[in-house]
């Protein structure tokens, strides 16, 4: 005989009996029975044990949970703070940098990564010759560090040194599909410096033997969320030294890096000529900019050089510095006034500075010295001794021209030269060095007004109303000359303007130039 018990809403206990009657068939029996206030106190008691073994079961395990987490952190801790660990990540680092890796000094103290140096040394087939960090620190994520990974938001250098490969020619790094065993989103070094190793030695600012050399404060970040990323190093308080060329300020600059090279690449500043604070009117704006794909030979001019008052001495060297001094490049707004170069880096021992091939829109300031046909142009102008006109040192505040050179010393030229002071002068023409001597020819054309008709070179043609005279230019960078000797004739005075194809056959000899610089006159309307 079975018994069942149940209670109903009512607090009522009902007991449940299964009864035989005597013919055999069975029936339940119920019997209720009013519960008592001893039964709902020893329920709750066994619910209320029940609920405490829950609890000190649960906590149990928080407690093992915990302690099994923190044996992991600090086994972690321990494991990043041991010869092997160091040993691991320093190859894990040369496998992804395609180098030779060397840690000093690694250590993990809480969420924060040390290190005094690491030092990567590059195969003999990449450009880098060496890269250097120096006072390394970052904060590490507490996540990704149990996971035994190292990851943070910003990690700090105190000093990084990228030394380039001499005599290399080729933009090519080793090609890795190794990732980094640490990863953070930025990277800040307040002195990062860039330029060629010399053997074992330091490279400095004052190397200035060197192709290249910059120093500046970087932060670098990453950017975009494609299957490769690119990362943007942002460049401030920036000196910039290119072999041959002045030492250039730089404000700001920025390069972005991808998988493929150099994609963009922008510096602006200011040209440092030590007195840039004392006079103001002297800065040289300007802004460098290109893009350099792995693969491309150095010496491709990549590079593009915009820039307001340089000095063609600093571009191009003494080729013309005895013939013509200009100072050139006038931003106003157009691009075709102002001073537009593509250059190549001088990474050969050969080259004294940079390649370049370009033109200056707009001449500030143009001076003509040293060259025989001056003399001959202040003779044909010395009408009287009252007027005195500067033509043996004419001076030129409008024009331009083309330039080329290879850098070597070897080729340089000025090409369609078109120099103008209004109503006084004008020189066109061009001019070429080998290094060793001048070619070209140039053309001066002279208000026929200005002309004393007593005092007349042959060659010299009339066009409307000016004198027009060619000249070849010879001679060396360091003493130019010309076929301008011999030329100078003089016949008698006439009354109307003289026919240039019947002057006469008689030379004199030519006055020495002038050292005094007598008055200009301008006349509107010339040129």
């Amino acid at each position: 005989m079975r018994q069942l018990h149940a209670s109903d809403s009512h607090g009522v206990e009902r007991r449940r009996e299964v009864v035989v009657r005597p013919d055999g068939s069975k029936v339940i029996r119920v019997e209720k029975r009013r519960r008592t206030y001893s039964d709902d106190q020893r329920d709750a008691k066994q619910a209320m044990l029940k609920n405490k073994r829950f609890l000190i079961g649960l906590c149990i395990l928080v407690l093992l949970a915990a302690g099994a987490l923190a044996g992991t952190y600090m086994y972690r801790l321990t494991s990043f703070n041991t010869e092997e660990f160091a040993g691991r990540l320093q190859a894990d680092l040369s496998a992804a940098w395609g180098g030779d890796v060397k840690i000093s000094g690694m250590a993990v103290d809480g969420l924060t990564m040390k290190a005094s140096r690491i030092k990567v040394s590059f195969p003999e087939d990449s450009c880098l010759s060496f890269v250097a960090m120096e006072g390394i620190s970052g904060e590490i994520s507490a996540v990704p560090l149990f996971m035994g990974k190292i990851k943070g938001e910003s990690l700090n250098v105190s000093r990084a040194a990228v030394g380039l490969r001499p005599g290399f020619v080729n933009f090519a790094v080793p090609q890795t599909k190794r990732e980094l065993p640490f990863v953070f989103r930025r990277y800040t070094a307040p002195r990062l410096e860039v330029g060629y190793a010399h053997g074992t030695e330091e490279f400095t600012l004052e190397r200035n033997g060197a192709p290249f050399y910059m120093t500046a404060e970087a932060y670098s970040r990453t950017s975009g969320n494609g299957p490769e990323p690119e990362y943007v190093l942002d460049l401030s308080q920036q000196k910039l030294k290119i072999k041959g060329w002045p030492l250039m300020g730089v404000d700001s600059g920025s390069v972005i890096l991808n998988g493929s090279g150099v994609k963009q690449l922008t510096f602006s500043g200011f040209l440092d000529k030590g007195r840039l604070l004392n006079k103001p009117t002297d800065l040289s704006p300007f802004m460098i900019t290109g893009n350099f794909l792995l693969g491309t030979d150095f010496r491709h001019q990549a590079w593009t050089l915009t820039g307001k008052n340089f000095d063609l001495a600093s571009l191009l060297g003494d080729d013309f510095s005895s013939l013509l001094k200009v100072q050139t490049g006038e931003q106003e707004g157009d691009e075709k006034h102002e001073l537009k170069l593509d250059f190549a880096l001088p990474v050969t021992t050969e080259q004294k500075r940079p390649s370049l091939k370009g033109y200056s829109g707009s001449v500030i300031k143009a001076t003509m010295i040293r060259l025989p046909v001056l003399r001959l142009l202040a003779t044909m102008t010395a009408r009287n001794t009252e007027i005195r006109l500067p033509y043996s040192s004419p001076v030129f505040t409008s024009g331009s021209f083309l330039l080329e050179s290879d850098g070597m010393g070897r080729s340089a030229s000025l090409k369609e030269i078109s120099l103008f002071e209004q109503g006084f002068l004008g020189v066109t023409g061009g001019v070429y060095s080998n290094g060793t001597s001048l070619t070209g020819k140039l053309v001066f054309k002279i208000p026929s007004y200005m002309v004393d008709s007593r005092k007349l070179p042959s060659g010299v043609t009339q066009e409307g109303h000016e004198i027009i005279l060619p000249v070849k230019i010879s001679g060396t960078p360091e003493s130019p000359q010309d076929n301008s000797a011999g030329m100078f004739q003089e016949e008698a005075p006439r009354t109307g303007r003289p026919e240039m194809h019947t002057a006469p056959s008689r030379g004199i000899a030519l006055p020495a130039p002038s050292n005094s610089s007598p008055s200009r006159i301008t006349v509107d309307g010339f040129m």
